[in-house]
């Protein structure tokens, strides 16, 4: 009788460990996915920003350095000049490199998140 009663408690509170962590685990999920979601929101945004700052940028660079190629030709070219094209390029260069690294990062977020709901779906057609 005393071990029946003793694996009866011991169940109990298994089952309620159980139930406990599957709440936990669910909690985690929906963290995780509402963290990618607002992650995925904000680098779109500095994306689009990026973007817009990559193509004036591009802009200017294509302008400095034809003014600095005639200048060159023409023999009146300063050093001033010819370090500012430089910079500017090093400017665009960085810029071409955050908008690659945000989109690569994009791109991974969407590919968990893909991963995620198709783990989801075949962990509930398994409980089902």
């Amino acid at each position: 009788m005393k071990v029946a009663f003793a694996t009866l408690l011991l169940l109990s509170s298994c089952e309620s460990k159980h139930d406990k962590l599957q709440k936990e685990i669910k909690q985690r999920k929906d963290a995780l996915i509402r963290r990618q979601d607002s992650t995925l929101r904000a680098d779109q945004k500095e994306v689009e920003r990026l973007d817009k700052e990559l193509l004036e940028v591009n802009k200017k660079y294509a302008k400095m350095k034809r003014e600095a190629l005639q200048a060159q030709e023409s023999g009146t070219a300063t050093a001033e000049q010819l370090s500012a094209v430089t910079r500017m390029r090093m400017h665009r260069d960085s810029l071409r490199t955050q908008f690659d690294v945000l989109c690569a990062k994009i791109k991974y977020i969407r590919k968990r998140q893909s991963e995620t709901t198709l783990w989801n779906q075949e962990s509930t057609s398994k409980e089902q």
